[in-house]
């Protein structure tokens, strides 16, 4: 396995290629007009963008592959020391894992921030290819030599570049994300005379108008039965996105209809602050603000990250609040949102907070955040457990905290509950409490649903 070192290099070369190589293609006169370009320098612009894509491409490839070979052995050490029990083996080879596995979804939030450019940001449309997979993808099990070589293919193309899905965390439909100069599409590849079969069966289906029905299943074999079905799942739910993509409204995977809201007023974001606290790190080892007197941040390097740093956010919530969550901004290529490669931050600030250099935590006091909320303007409370409770029999998955979810009153009394889709926003987008406020109040009654000020119910 690479040195931290060697891993801090490899990272920051691929990561320089996907978002460099484009913008280092212009003079410095271009610089300054962009984005007012000729429309053959902006052609030009965008096939540089691509073409450090494609190699960053590649090299994501390589290492991921290379770190995933490393797994089975490991695993399968660690099985062997757990029957000896051999505990201190058993923490080394656990650690080794980890490590690996982190590193694989470092090298995945490259490939998250290339996708993410690819959809313009939007994070409705990130979430239309989200099926709630959260298992790192093996590449070696995926059809990855068609997938290369159409890939490959496409890329041969200056104005295209085809991205391959399971490098990525969030493109969880179809095999190839592709951007032409009419838009992004998923490819979905077949391979092999039982997928062949499939799509035959399915396009006479389509060919004759006939709706599908599970006595036409007679002739198969139960295998093929459950892949045409799974297939057909995988269609919808491509169906459903694009149709979402296309017109800012229609089904979520789960059926429910929503339209995407484009908010009115300007978002507003912490990533000042943040760039302000890294700047002071180069005087001493930590750094602490406060966002809106409800989201706490320190920041921590060397000593400070020996010296128990990191658990003193913590230290100060538990002294003043009861209801908070503490987060290592770490977490981010956990997560769907914006990516931190996509952020106007240092690049090597970016590869410090990856590879554990810098670390960044976070505490939202969410009794400060309903007041930050209630200052806004915006009625906020929390429910009683009991109210809690009769909310989840309708549905169990709505964001609680300790038991009681938060209320939110539309401008016209309209009761709503503040969905995770609202503090991954706070914690992982940076965008400050008090303009998510702002951005609710701002909505129309139709508009307005509890998870997420970009998207609304219908």
């Amino acid at each position: 396995m690479k040195s931290i070192d060697e891993h801090r290099q490899i990272l920051r070369e691929i990561a320089d290629t996907a978002f460099t190589t484009g913008i280092n293609s212009l003079t410095e006169d271009q610089k300054l007009r962009y984005p007012n370009l000729s429309k053959n320098e902006f052609s030009a612009f965008i096939a540089k963008c691509h073409e450090g894509y494609k190699i960053a491409q590649k090299m994501l490839i390589n290492e991921i592959m290379e770190y995933q070979g490393l797994l089975p052995k490991l695993k399968s050490d660690l099985k062997e020391t757990r029957r000896k029990r051999d505990k201190i083996t058993e923490e080394q080879l656990t650690a080794n894992i980890q490590v690996i596995n982190h590193r694989i979804r470092s090298f995945t939030h490259i490939a998250d921030s290339i996708a993410w450019t690819m959809i313009g940001g939007e994070i409705h449309i990130a979430r239309r290819f989200h099926i709630g997979e959260n298992e790192i993808k093996q590449l070696s099990a995926s059809n990855l030599k068609h997938a290369i070589e159409t890939a490959d293919e496409i890329n041969k193309s200056l104005n295209h570049f085809a991205l391959l899905s399971d490098l990525t965390s969030f493109i969880q439909l179809g095999d190839l994300l592709v951007k032409g100069e009419a838009g992004n599409f998923v490819i979905e590849l077949k391979e092999g005379i039982v997928n062949s079969n499939i799509s035959d069966f399915l396009n006479n289906l389509k060919t004759n108008n006939e709706v599908f029905d599970e006595q036409k299943l007679s002739g198969f074999d139960k295998g093929t039965v459950k892949q045409i079905k799974r297939v057909i799942r995988q269609q919808e739910r491509m169906n459903r996105a694009s149709n979402v993509i296309r017109h800012d409204k229609g089904l979520t995977p789960d059926g429910r209809q929503i339209r995407v809201y484009t908010p009115q007023i300007h978002t507003e974001k912490y990533l000042r602050e943040l760039h302000e606290m890294h700047l002071q790190l180069d005087e001493k080892t930590w750094s602490y603000n406060v966002i809106d007197n409800c989201l706490l941040i320190g920041m921590y390097r060397d000593e400070s990250l020996d010296k128990g740093g990191p658990f003193i956010i913590e230290a100060m919530l538990k002294e003043k609040a009861k209801n908070y969550t503490i987060i290592d901004w770490q977490s981010i290529t956990d997560n769907l949102s914006e990516p931190i490669f996509n952020k106007p931050l240092s690049p090597d600030f970016v590869i410090d907070v990856l590879t554990g250099r810098i670390k960044v935590i976070m505490g939202l006091d969410y009794d400060s955040l309903i007041d930050c909320f209630n200052n806004v303007g915006l009625k906020t409370r929390w429910l009683t457990v009991i109210e809690t409770k009769r909310h989840k029999t309708i549905d169990n998955a709505i964001f609680t905290v300790n038991d009681m979810a938060i209320e939110i009153l539309t401008p016209n009394g309209e009761s709503q509950l503040i969905g995770a889709g609202i503090i991954t926003k706070i914690l992982y987008d940076s965008i400050k409490p008090s303009n998510l406020a702002k951005q609710f109040l701002n909505l129309n009654d139709q508009d307005f649903h509890g998870d997420d000020p970009e998207e609304s119910a219908t």
